[in-house]
């Protein structure tokens, strides 16, 4: 072999060396992958929003004795007729509320009210209503602010989601029998009250002047968010390669003494 094509094979292999080679390689797949996944998680949210847009114009469902499974009314438009149980209404802490200008969160608290349902066979089964947002004292959170109650059989529409929603909370989980609570699960508040609900709560809609917000904020569905997340793995695989190129250019590059060497090669003896 001769000097040329040794040092030749020798830039290759140092161009190509193994570790650095396998670990751009690891980096670069992974990238790719995660990258991809965003991709599809972008795309399944757009689609959730799809089908959140066609279940707002389709006719409402109507709820009553019978249960209905979640996965049968999940973000649908909901009717039911019923009486409130004030007393059994629960202060869900540490929910903010924009307002209408979405300029500054405000905190507040969601209220939450069971609906004794009427109409249909059977009896006593019970929906819980998530009737709107109301501003919480400053000072004393314990101090809360009024607002109505309808009596008597009511009508009201909303939509149907899965809960009330979650919060971070620290301290003791079990707050049952607590006005003011931070979080509430619908199979557990039934067994509290000792009654039948549905299994899914009411986000109302309209109604009367009661002294709370229910200018709920449109459903984001976070799939631009998504493709920011994986422009960033794609542009973390480019990167990768580059650098991959350049520190491999280096590695491979001729030494000087080779540079010396080179122009006596293919001299005749």
């Amino acid at each position: 072999m001769t000097s040329r094509s040794t040092s030749h094979f020798t830039s290759l292999s140092r161009w190509f060396a193994p570790v650095p080679t396998l670990a751009a390689l690891t980096v670069t797949i992974a990238a790719c992958l995660l990258g991809n996944w965003q991709l599809n998680r972008g795309q399944e949210k757009r689609a959730r929003a799809a089908q959140l847009e066609r279940l707002a114009q389709a006719e409402p469902l109507t709820v009553n004795q019978a249960e209905l499974s979640l996965e049968r009314v999940l973000y649908h438009r909901v009717k039911v007729r019923g009486a409130f149980e004030p007393d059994k209404t629960i202060l869900l802490d540490n929910r903010p509320h924009a307002g209408a200008a979405r300029a500054e969160n405000r905190a507040g608290f969601h209220v939450l009210t069971p609906l004794r349902i009427t109409g249909g066979s059977g009896a006593g089964r019970y929906v819980l209503v998530n009737r709107g947002w109301l501003p919480r004292d400053a000072q004393d959170r314990t101090r809360i602010a009024p607002f109505d109650t309808p009596t008597g059989e009511q009508e009201l529409s909303g939509v149907a989601v899965a809960s009330a929603g979650h919060v971070f909370a620290l301290g003791d989980a079990n707050e049952a029998g607590r006005k003011i609570r931070q979080n509430v699960e619908v199979d557990a508040l039934a067994r509290e009250w000792h009654v039948t609900l549905q299994p899914f709560v009411i986000q109302q809609s309209g109604g009367p002047q009661d002294g709370l917000a229910r200018d709920w904020p449109a459903p984001d569905s976070g799939a631009e968010r998504h493709d920011g997340y994986a422009f960033q793995w794609f542009a973390l695989a480019a990167l990768t390669v580059a650098f991959w190129g350049v520190a491999g250019y280096r590695r491979g590059r001729p030494n000087e003494a080779q540079v010396r060497q080179d122009p006596q090669e293919g001299t005749p003896d």
